[in-house]
């Protein structure tokens, strides 16, 4: 018996939906470069004034910079602020 695979990309795409979505996929979204909004975060795992580790679906996700703070979370989304100076996957 031949076992199934997933492809997420291709139920996307018939279904007309955002990739994102069908996949869990962590969203981003620079709002200038004091300004990070964050989509689809699992965890928060380390949080200083210099920077923040977020563990994602798939991968981890690191932000670098001074001052940073988040200014909101809930279960889906969170908003960094301050100086941002690098993004990371790990």
């Amino acid at each position: 018996m031949k076992k199934k695979t997933y492809d997420g990309d291709a139920l996307a795409e018939s279904l007309r939906l955002p990739r994102d979505a069908v996949l869990g996929e962590t969203l981003l979204t620079a709002i200038g470069k004091n300004t990070l909004r964050v989509e689809n975060y699992r965890s928060i795992l380390i949080y200083s004034d210099t920077s923040i580790k977020l563990q994602a679906k798939r991968y981890k996700l690191s932000v670098f910079g001074r001052n940073l703070k988040i200014r909101y979370y809930d279960k889906d989304e969170m908003e960094i602020v301050g100086q941002i100076q690098d993004v990371k996957f790990e």
